[in-house]
């Protein structure tokens, strides 16, 4: 009986939080911009933080999000998933882009871009 209770002492009681894990949209980056690509496009790798800005310029496009990395704008989310972001950016949750893979070429700009949007 003394063992057990000194086992029971032993024991350390952890709370784990229930949390519903975060699920990530992949998706493209549409319309590269090519002039402001050229200042930027080296420092680009698997990993970085994008930044993303409702655009309500673009009359044409009422879900247009836009992709910043460091202050350059790099495109648009794909108009396949920009409902789905910009619908949670409206929402004021946190979205987080990341770069998950890009197309390119030893010295030349990207050819494309592909990113996952997490929402927090």
């Amino acid at each position: 009986m003394l063992l057990k209770n000194y086992i029971m002492r032993q024991l350390k009681i952890v709370k784990t939080i229930n949390k519903v894990p975060t699920l990530g949209i992949l998706t493209q980056v549409e319309e590269l911009t090519k002039h402001e690509m050229i200042y930027i496009y080296h420092h680009l790798q698997c990993g970085e933080e994008l930044e993303l800005e409702r655009d309500y310029a673009r009359l044409w496009d009422k879900y247009a999000v836009a992709v910043y990395f460091k202050g350059f704008k790099i495109g648009y989310i794909s108009t396949n998933t920009n409902a789905i972001v910009s619908k949670q950016i409206d929402k004021g949750k946190k979205v987080v882009a990341k770069v998950k893979k890009l197309y390119k070429q030893k010295y030349m700009p990207l050819d494309g871009l592909d990113i996952e949007v997490c929402v927090g």
